[in-house]
């Protein structure tokens, strides 16, 4: 054969191969593979950028699919902490792509390619310790360490544009699997802080600090110190956490009265301090009267020298707590009269009581207390013993709040016992 015959060959030989590999080319993408490629570029960069309404348009879902709501939902930064919005923009900031050309497939209608994303390996980059949200994010800027996470897109043609076909594919879930991460950081307490109340007894001063969350996590981490005039008398105590609150307290051991003065807390958590309101407490000086019996009496009377028919009195709430306080919107102040023996009706018909307010005003005089709402006879207290109730009931509306007193008056005038409530 002539050297002419077998260029012709060798030339018919490399024509057809030539064929076939343009053939192929066809498969894999061919004149379309321009438009993948774009595409596919378009669609990443949307979905790094968060526009959870553009990316839904680049694809086959409806705006009220599952797919489309759930992608409002992973963008929305309302959905976060602070402190999480901050990681995850740290993070997002660190992801870049590529489009694998080569990867490129077409089929008419259909076509796919897979798209590499590289971001920071945020889990290696916190495996050291940090106490805050700055550490977090210097630990994310200094980490050299990268994952890549692979994705294909698939697309199907609609007229002349390309639009993304497997949203639901479970690699874009994986790409944003930082948004769930947790950090191992304490948020700032007082961010969720609603409103604080003081209140004070006799014996006791509290402060309750309420929250708009779920607080419970901070047990332990919360303490306080209480400043009487100004001065620290107690320091480094422990607040009792609750779900949505936590309270602290100074209170006398033995329940004797506080010294009058101002009393107000200092709260610390994770270094952020806080205070409560101040709160006063006065020195109880029983009212004066030109009612008989009523004037010079001692609050802080003698339970062995009240007489033969009683044996000791307990102011109490609308709810039977016994102490000498009343929340506010209570609707009346009671006191439960205790007796040694049994009595009778006859025994407490010349018994009445008087009721005073903090100016010495009377709220209510002479009042019998067989007329009251009386337990005798029969009724029996908790602790064995017999009892009566006296008390004071505004014709309208709850008790104000102040400080009221209670005499109890025997059939000559003179009294025979005397107490106080307060009323916050």
């Amino acid at each position: 054969m002539g050297s002419t015959n077998i260029r012709r060959l060798v030339a018919a030989a490399l024509a057809g191969a030539m064929a076939v590999s343009c053939a192929s080319c066809m498969l894999i993408g061919g004149p379309n593979k321009k438009e993948i490629v774009e595409a596919a570029d378009t669609f990443a960069s949307a979905l790094l950028k968060q526009d959870a309404g553009k990316v839904v348009k680049l694809t086959n879902e409806k705006k009220d699919s599952d797919a489309a709501e759930a992608l409002e939902v992973l963008f929305d930064e309302s959905m976060y902490s602070d402190e999480q919005n901050e990681f995850n923009k740290a993070v997002a900031d660190t992801i870049s792509y590529e489009v694998d050309e080569e990867s490129v497939e077409v089929d008419k209608e259909d076509a796919s390619v897979d798209v590499v994303f590289t971001m920071v390996d945020y889990e290696k980059a916190l495996k050291d310790d940090y106490s805050d949200i700055d550490e977090v994010l210097d630990l994310i800027g200094d980490c050299d360490d990268t994952k890549e996470v692979t994705i294909t897109f698939e697309f199907e043609k609609d007229d002349d544009e390309w639009l993304l076909t497997n949203l639901k594919d479970k690699g874009f879930g994986k790409l944003f699997d930082y948004c769930s991460y947790e950090l191992d950081i304490m948020g700032e307490l007082f961010d969720l802080f609603s409103y604080s109340e003081t209140v004070a007894g006799d014996w006791y001063v509290d402060s309750w600090f309420y929250f708009d969350g779920d607080i419970s996590d901070y047990a332990g981490l919360v303490y306080f110190d209480v400043y009487y005039n100004g001065s620290v008398i107690l320091s480094g105590q422990t607040a009792e956490v609750y779900d949505t609150y936590f309270y602290c307290t100074y209170e006398d051991p033995d329940y004797n009265d506080l010294p009058a003065g101002d009393y107000y807390f200092s709260v610390e958590c994770n270094g952020t301090v806080t205070t409560s309101d101040t709160v006063t407490v006065e020195e109880t000086v029983a009212p004066t009267s030109s009612s008989s019996g009523s004037s010079g009496v001692d609050y802080n009377y003698d339970v062995d020298a009240l007489g033969e028919l009683a044996d000791y009195v307990v102011a109490v709430d609308w709810w039977g707590d016994d102490s000498n306080y009343a929340y506010e919107n209570t609707p009346a102040i009671e006191y439960d009269v205790y007796f040694t023996s049994d009595i009778t009706y006859d025994q407490v018909m010349g018994i009445t009581f008087n009721v005073y307010d903090e100016d010495g005003n009377l709220l209510v005089e002479g009042e019998s207390i067989a007329s009251n709402r009386t337990n005798i006879d029969d009724s029996v207290s908790e602790d064995g013993y017999y009892f009566i109730y006296v008390g004071y009931l505004p014709e309208a509306g709850n008790v104000e709040p102040g400080v009221y007193y209670i005499e109890v008056c025997n059939p000559d005038g003179s009294t025979l016992l005397y107490d106080y409530c307060y009323v916050y």
